[in-house]
C-alpha cells in the first residue's frame, strides 16, 4: 500500500490557506504521477470537501459527474443523485455551501473540464469576483498538462489571471526524499532507485522494491504483464496528438542517434529531419533556425538545403576562420 511522504512542506502551507477561514484559489499543477492527486487526498481527508475529477469526455457528461459531486456531499445517503440544468446552477449551490462555513472544492484534471466546457474559465471568474470573494470558499485547480495550466490558468489572457491566492508547482522528489521510502536500502540502491524512477512517487511505488532492487527491475520494468513496462507509451498516448512521431524520435536515441554524427563522415538530409523532428516535439516557437556543426562535411542534399535557407552549414575551417 503506498503511503504519504515529502510533501510535509506543501501540505502545511496549504493548511495555513485553510485556517483563515476565507475564500482561497489554489493551483497545483505538475507532470503526471507525481502525487498532486496524493497531496491533495492528504490535505482533504478531515475536512469537508466536495472532490470533482473531471473526465476526458463531454460537457454533458462532467455536468453529471459534477452533480454527483456536489450531492453525495450534500446528501451522502441518496442512491442517485439529480442532475443540474447547467454549471451556473450547479457553481450558485456551491456558493450556497460556502456561505457560512468552510468547505474545499477540488477540481482534479481541470484541463479536461476546460476542454469540455471551454467558457469555465469565464463561469469561474465572474462568480468569483461577484460571489466567491466574499465566501468561505476554498478552491483548489489541479492539472498535469503543464502547458495548459501555465497558459490557460496562471497566465495573463486566461480569465483566471489575478484570481488565484496560491499555486504550487510540484516536482518529482530528489535522491533524498526518494530514499525515505526504503529507509532500509544502502545508498547505491536508493541511488539505483532514484535514477531509475526520477523521483516520481507513483513510480516509486509501482516498482514495489522489498529486498533486492534487481528483482524488482525483473519483475515491474521487463515483465511484458506488469504496470511499468507499458507506462512510456500509455504516458505518450495521453499527453501527445502524434504518438508516431514522439516514438519514432525515441526509438532513433534508443539506436544512437542522440547526437549528431562525430565520426569522420559526411553529414547529410537524414540529420536535418532528425533535428526538425525534435523542434516539432520538444520546441514551443513556431519558427526555428537550424544549424549543423560537422567535422566531416556535408552530403550533396544538405547543402543544397543551405541554398534554400532552410540550414545553415557550420564546418570545422569555419570555426577557425
Amino acid at each position: 500500500m503506498s503511503q504519504f511522504y515529502c510533501r510535509e512542506d506543501e501540505l502545511r502551507k496549504l493548511n495555513k490557506r485553510y485556517a483563515g477561514d476565507k475564500f482561497e484559489c489554489v493551483v497545483i499543477y505538475g507532470r503526471r504521477r507525481v502525487g498532486k492527486t496524493a497531496l491533495i487526498n492528504e490535505f482533504c481527508k478531515d475536512k469537508p470537501t466536495i472532490f470533482f475529477s473531471a473526465l476526458n469526455t463531454t460537457g454533458k457528461e462532467n455536468l453529471e459527474a459534477l452533480s454527483k459531486s456536489i450531492m453525495s456531499f450534500e446528501r451522502p445517503d441518496m442512491e442517485s443523485a439529480p442532475e443540474f440544468r447547467s454549471y451556473d446552477a450547479a457553481l450558485d449551490e456551491l456558493t450556497a455551501l460556502s456561505k457560512d462555513k468552510r468547505v474545499v472544492f477540488v477540481i482534479d484534471e481541470y484541463p479536461y473540464l476546460a476542454k469540455a466546457k471551454p467558457a469555465i474559465s469565464a463561469m469561474l471568474q465572474h462568480i468569483i469576483d461577484h460571489k466567491w470573494t466574499e465566501s468561505k470558499m476554498y478552491v483548489i485547480l489541479c492539472g498535469s498538462s503543464m502547458s495548459f495550466m501555465e497558459s490557460q490558468v496562471l497566465g495573463k489572457e486566461s480569465p483566471l489571471y489575478g484570481r488565484r491566492t496560491g499555486q504550487f508547482k510540484i516536482e518529482p522528489l530528489d535522491y533524498k526524499e526518494t530514499a525515505v521510502f526504503h529507509p532500509n536500502l544502502s545508498v547505491e540502491d536508493n541511488s539505483l532507485i532514484y535514477g531509475i524512477t526520477g523521483g516520481v512517487p507513483h513510480y516509486i511505488n509501482k516498482l514495489d522494491v522489498r529486498d533486492s532492487v534487481d528483482e524488482a527491475l525483473l519483475d515491474n520494468f521487463f515483465d511484458r504483464s506488469s504496470y511499468l513496462y507499458e507506462e512510456p507509451g500509455n504516458l505518450l498516448k495521453q499527453e501527445l496528438r502524434e504518438p508516431a512521431i514522439y516514438n519514432a524520435i525515441i526509438k532513433a536515441i534508443a539506436e544512437g542517434a542522440s547526437r549528431m554524427n562525430d565520426r569522420n563522415e559526411k553529414t547529410g538530409v537524414d540529420e536535418l529531419d532528425l533535428i526538425r523532428d525534435y523542434a516539432s516535439v520538444f520546441g514551443k516557437g513556431n519558427h526555428y533556425h537550424y544549424y549543423i556543426f560537422s567535422k566531416g562535411g556535408f552530403t550533396d542534399g544538405l547543402l543544397q538545403a543551405q541554398e534554400r535557407g532552410e540550414v545553415r552549414l557550420i564546418t570545422l575551417e569555419d570555426l577557425y576562420k
